[in-house]
């Protein structure tokens, strides 16, 4: 059940008070520990059970902004604990004034406030936490303070009466070693360097175990894709029976993502969760009907796991859908769609005239091979593919695109150029699309000693072919940043810093030379959008997720 605003910002107050709380126990330790000890009063302030417990509930107040459950568990205990304990110094005094009767009621009384507040507001508390990273954690740190136990018993023996100036047993070591942070002992007196050296090792060793498992037990659930094969084919056929996306196919391709569906099934969406961000491809699919439901709960569902939401490489269609959900549309490209129909009155402009003659008289020819393709075929297309990965710049990618595998030239056509002699030096892959009329391609590779323009010799082909056969419009492809122009006035700080990288990017990634290669054909561009939330900080979050979603790991 989706959390109302009014109850969101009542468990924030409360996290406000816990934090509160937890800041006037340290300062009046701290405060405490200057009158009794002076110059140690930092080191003395964090080895005690109310410095403890003061910064316990500041980081406990900072995990509940996030509305963290683990986090809620653990305020209610330590509110309890603190309860208790007062509770019990309280009938231990035999001697008690006014003064410190209404101070007792008073540290007994907080932390009572506290554990009804909690107890309220409880509903709200609901943003999991990986339980598998900290069963993992718990595992790890066991293992760790299993070797501190070894290292400690070790040290104390060795070390005993040249350092310690005492001799250690076995028993006395296990002992020193397990509480030494002096709980139940004074502890023995390091005289030499090492021997304080030692001591300090063997405490940053046990505190940094306890970390990692303090830390692990509020971690966001970590995303771990299984093998979901069921629901893959079940976005299919929503894909299929709604095609709406001339990109639907890279939903099912790579199989990188999880899909997620609405409570009726009638609609999906396929992502994938990096760096705490659950990015999703493009828009959703299915019934449009129950788009609004199915993004809802998606955003409940990313809210529990303690997850940001976004949407990758969107278009307009649905910008109301977004904006009325909180996000926020940031340009981030167009995308060239090619009518084959118009490309006939520019297919014999000069420059692709020239291209043509050339490659006909150098006995060049374009052919489209219809999957399933045979070996031969495939470890030329690796072969021309390797070649192509190791120019600068070249690298694999994943999750909206496809990387060289013979399964995935498998999944649809080949469009391949033969020189004289018959040899494949070059090749596109046609991907499938949910739209008869409709053709996308991904992977455009040519031989490094192919002649120049052998891929738009190669392109020319395909458009020929494919209008052959029907087809009506061919995707080229995004061109990243292409339409934030500087003309556009705009006070954008997101659009003025993707304008700097589009104007002095191409010593990274050619953004001009790649809108220049499409924008011959004359094709049509069409908008294409990251759905964000938290502004210019969220969506640099959903950009670093999108860069790392597509490395192939």
């Amino acid at each position: 059940m989706k959390q109302t605003a009014q109850a969101i910002r009542y468990a924030k107050l409360v996290a406000w008070v816990i934090m509160a709380y937890g800041l006037s126990i340290l300062v009046n330790t701290l405060a405490r520990q200057f009158r009794l000890h002076e110059r140690h009063a930092i080191d003395d302030l964090l080895l005690t059970a109310p410095g403890f417990i003061g910064i316990s509930y500041v980081y406990l107040g900072v995990l509940l902004f996030r509305l963290k459950y683990n986090a809620w568990l653990t305020a209610m205990i330590l509110s309890a604990i603190a309860v208790t304990l007062n509770v019990v110094a309280l009938v231990d005094r035999h001697t008690v004034g006014l003064a410190r009767l209404v101070q007792a009621a008073l540290h007994i009384a907080v932390p009572l406030l506290l554990l009804l507040l909690l107890y309220v507001s409880r509903s709200v508390f609901r943003v999991r936490s990986d339980r598998v990273g900290f069963r993992q954690a718990v595992q790890t740190s066991c293992l760790v303070l299993a070797i501190a136990l070894v290292y400690g018993v070790v040290g104390f023996t060795v070390l005993d009466t040249h350092d310690f100036h005492r001799e250690i047993s076995l028993p006395t070591a296990i002992h020193q070693t397990v509480d030494q942070f002096r709980v139940t002992t004074p502890g023995v007196v390091a005289y030499t360097r090492r021997a304080r050296l030692f001591m300090s090792s063997l405490s940053v060793i046990s505190v940094g175990a306890g970390l990692y498992v303090v830390l692990a037990f509020f971690q966001p659930i970590r995303f771990r894709l299984q093998s979901d094969v069921g629901r893959r084919v079940l976005a299919e056929e929503l894909l299929q029976k709604y095609p709406s996306d001339i990109d639907d196919f890279f939903k099912l391709w790579p199989h990188d993502k999880h899909y997620f569906f609405d409570s009726p099934h009638q609609t999906g969406l396929a992502y994938c969760v990096t760096n705490g961000v659950a990015l999703v491809v493009g828009n959703p699919f299915g019934n449009p009907k129950y788009f609004l439901l199915l993004v809802q709960q998606f955003q409940d569902f990313c809210f529990v796991n303690d997850w940001r939401s976004a949407f990758a490489h969107v278009n307009p269609a649905h910008r109301d859908l977004y904006e009325k959900l909180g996000f926020r549309l940031q340009k981030i490209g167009e995308e060239a769609v090619l009518d084959l129909d118009v490309f006939q009155e520019y297919k014999n402009d000069k420059y692709f005239r020239q291209i043509r003659n050339r490659f006909s008289k150098l006995g060049y020819e374009v052919s489209l091979l219809k999957a399933p393709h045979s070996v031969a075929v495939l470890q030329a297309c690796a072969a021309i593919s390797t070649e192509w990965l190791q120019r600068p710049g070249r690298a694999e990618r994943g999750f909206m695109m496809g990387h060289f595998t013979a399964g995935y030239l498998q999944q649809g056509s080949l469009a391949v150029v033969r020189d004289s002699e018959g040899a494949i030096r070059g090749f596109i892959n046609v991907v499938p699309t949910f739209e008869p009329k409709l053709a996308n391609f991904d992977m455009l590779r040519c031989s490094t000693d192919a002649p120049g323009n052998c891929n738009d010799f190669l392109l020319l082909g395909l458009i020929e072919l494919l209008h052959e056969q029907g087809y009506t419009h061919l995707n080229l492809g995004l061109s990243p940043l292409r339409g934030l122009d500087a003309s556009l006035e705009t006070t954008n700080v997101i659009d003025v810093a993707l304008r700097l990288v589009y104007a002095n990017g191409d010593h990274f990634y050619s953004f001009s030379g790649l809108e220049r290669f499409k924008a011959k054909y004359h094709p049509t561009w069409e908008d294409r959008y990251m759905a964000h939330t938290g502004g210019a900080a969220g969506f640099a979050l959903a950009m670093t997720a999108l860069t790392r979603a597509m490395k192939i790991k």
